[in-house]
């Protein structure tokens, strides 16, 4: 089982590039990845989804490329002297119509685009290193992510126990529980006919009738035997290696219907504290449950 969360920082070095990949992942509903490369990279961003995606199933992907040449790799810059001589023209053109001395540097130079450009480089020769950086980090990551992934485990570990345990006690307090009724009803129904003349058999036979069609409306062995089962494919699901994220969301729903249901149906024994208690055992299992892939 892996989170959805974490972070790594990875370098590939060769004689000509340095590459570092920084990448940092979230919980998301699908596998959506953002990139914030250097453009001399954007030839290879389908090549690097597919790197990530080998790995990562689920999450939001942000990741992030740096690079460094080697000095005699580094690009040579070239002026066009046309272009800057048009601006430095329109500039005193304008500073005579305004009567206005306008002063242009070289750094106002530097920020028009079509003056200073660098020479476009070819990727290729850098594909190994960038796919390689990538793949380091994505891997770091990936171990990251597995190791929080154990930590959540064993928190729901706990949680599931304690719902077991809990289920455990509510089995026992509804055992004899027809018994129970029997004797409530017939306490209630003793009272209200106690100045009627109703022959004792007549009576009993009465009581046994409504304790039957009562015990049957509480039965809660179906909701039992599905929350005990929902709790088994949990405990199945937390121990693969699989994306399993949506699945547990899934079962928690399922387990929280049928504990909703079983409170519903035992009106005739106090079990609101044990089921509240499940509910928010439950409630704290889908909260964890959001950070697995």
């Amino acid at each position: 089982m892996k989170s959805m969360t974490g972070y790594a920082k990875e370098t590939f070095k060769t004689e000509d590039i340095e590459v570092t990949a920084e990448i940092k992942s979230l919980n998301g509903k699908a596998l959506r990845i953002r990139f914030s490369i250097p453009r001399l990279f954007n030839p290879l961003i389908t090549e690097i989804q597919s790197v990530i995606g080998e790995v990562v199933k689920r999450g939001e992907v942000d990741l992030y490329l740096f690079y460094r040449l080697s000095p005699e790799l580094v690009p040579e810059v070239s002026v066009n002297y046309a272009q800057a001589e048009k601006y430095l023209k329109a500039v005193q053109k304008i500073s005579g119509v305004s009567g206005k001395e306008i002063t242009v540097t070289f750094k106002d130079l530097l920020a028009i685009p079509e003056i200073f450009q660098k020479e476009e480089m070819d990727v290729e020769p850098f594909r190994e290193a960038v796919i390689s950086a990538v793949k380091k980090a994505v891997l770091k990551l990936d171990e990251v992510r597995r190791i929080e992934g154990e930590k959540i485990k064993r928190y729901l570990e706990d949680r599931l126990k304690t719902i077991e345990e809990t289920l455990l006690e509510i089995e026992e307090d509804i055992e004899g529980i027809e018994g129970r009724i029997f004797e409530r009803l017939k306490e209630k129904v003793e009272k209200l006919l106690k100045d009627v003349g109703v022959e004792e058999e007549e009576f009993l036979k009465r009581v046994e009738m409504e304790v039957a069609f009562l015990a049957e409306k509480q039965d809660v062995s179906e909701e039992v035997s599905r929350l005990k089962m929902h709790l088994k494919r949990f405990r199945e699901l937390i121990d693969s290696d699989e994306p399993i994220g949506k699945t547990l969301d899934f079962l928690c729903q399922e387990m929280h219907r049928e504990i909703n249901t079983l409170g519903n149906k035992l009106k005739e024994i106090d079990v609101t504290e044990p089921v509240l208690k499940i509910k928010s055992e439950i409630a704290r299992i889908k909260e964890q449950v959001q950070n697995v892939e």
